[in-house]
């Protein structure tokens, strides 16, 4: 459910600031404090057991109340991710938050690493349905680029997922597309995400003084190309779905 202002009236997506990771003044305390909000209402009416006291913010946003308070909860068949990648991962993660200052209040969430089962062929994946969850191939460990540039993309969508808890950005039987990399049955909130994370990365490649070359030019196509999809796809979008993909609009 959307927050409410002091006066109890539905809060536009607005009062956010923008986009996570491409805003300076994107508001996270505001998103975040609606989200416990939100998840001690699910919390309430799904009659869940062992929740975090009410004032325990940090508690309310850990990936397994996360989990606990979310409807419909599926949970994802991984592997136990070893020490010695966890803690590569958890290096990358916080070398992510250091690259723009605005990053580093995003990537201190609290946040689940696994890996992928050895038959799944994704390189990355995370799910709404299993919040505050990243999973990760072995190919992911190829080398420190593709490590950065996966796990900015699940965190791209973790962000995207806590804005959804507030406002959903399709409408009940939206159409699905395909996306620009060929990816099909895809709904209007993951081509959002899609575009989300096409602008990201090349905002951090830019923060890591890149400005050319072939990754540059395939995530501004692909992210304009998902753009261009959405335009397409505007009647299957909710107000906050409009305002989220008329900024990426202005980041791409």
């Amino acid at each position: 459910m959307p927050t409410t202002d002091t006066a109890g009236t539905r809060a536009d997506i607005a009062v956010l600031n923008g986009v996570p990771f491409l805003d300076r003044n994107f508001s996270v305390p505001q998103l975040l404090g609606g989200v416990v909000a939100v998840r001690q209402m699910h919390a309430r009416n799904l009659e869940v057991q062992d929740v975090p006291a009410a004032d325990d913010i940090t508690g309310w946003l850990s990936p397994d109340t996360a989990v606990k308070t979310r409807p419909n909860a599926t949970l994802v068949p991984v592997r136990t991710m070893p020490v010695a990648r966890l803690r590569r991962t958890q290096h990358a993660a916080r070398g992510l938050g250091e690259l723009l200052p605005h990053w580093r209040q995003l990537m201190a969430l609290p946040m689940a690493y696994h890996l992928l089962e050895s038959d799944d062929t994704s390189l990355s994946a995370s799910t709404y349905l299993w919040p505050q969850q990243i999973l990760l191939s072995d190919a992911a460990f190829d080398n420190r680029q593709a490590l950065d540039e996966l796990l900015l993309h699940e965190w791209c969508h973790q962000w995207l997922y806590l804005t959804e808890e507030l406002w959903p950005f399709d409408v009940p039987g939206a159409r699905q597309v395909t996306l620009p990399s060929g990816t099909s049955d895809r709904a209007p909130r993951e081509v959002i995400g899609a575009a989300h994370v096409a602008a990201t990365t090349l905002r951090m490649y830019q923060a890591l003084g890149v400005h050319s070359g072939e990754r540059i030019e395939m995530f501004t196509e692909y992210g304009r190309g998902c753009l261009a999809l959405l335009d397409e796809l505007d009647e299957d979008l909710t107000p906050a779905g409009r305002t989220i993909a008329g900024q990426l609009k202005e980041a791409i």
